[in-house]
């Protein structure tokens, strides 16, 4: 069970909450356990999985610490580039979209939208407006 990806998650995510509760004595031990779980949640799912790399920055924007969640947004939004899956041309080599990693799941509106906030909350609204332009428009 210590491999397993959800419960990796969710004892994380539990413990970050836990940590921010006002009746606890440890709350920065708790934190760091939290995180220990879900960058342990991110070498199980390979470094370089959206959705892991997403938890581990909605993680550090609920703490408060909107530095690193930025960091963790923005791989978020380069690894999609990565992994988005190409359309077979008809005349093309058949193998060529097989060479990519499906889509599970796209985050890249949701980190996107959480990047942006984080943006115009520190008054960088011209950052903000870019990473809409980006990324959430058509």
């Amino acid at each position: 069970m210590p491999d397993s990806p959800l419960i990796n998650l969710c004892v994380g995510a539990a413990s970050i909450n836990l940590a921010l509760g006002f009746r606890l004595k440890n709350r920065l031990e708790c934190l760091a356990q939290g995180f220990a779980f879900l960058y342990n949640n991110l070498r199980i799912c390979s470094n370089n999985s959206r959705e892991a790399l997403y938890n581990v920055a909605r993680g550090y924007q609920h703490v408060g610490l909107v530095t690193l969640a930025a960091s963790y947004y923005d791989k978020v939004l380069a690894v999609y580039e990565k992994e988005y899956q190409m359309p077979k041309l008809p005349n093309g080599d058949p193998n060529v979209a097989e060479e990519r990693k499906p889509i599970n799941c796209d985050l890249r509106k949701e980190a996107s939208h959480s990047l942006h906030l984080i943006y115009k909350h520190s008054e960088a609204f011209d950052l903000a407006r870019q990473v809409l332009k980006d990324h959430c428009t058509f």
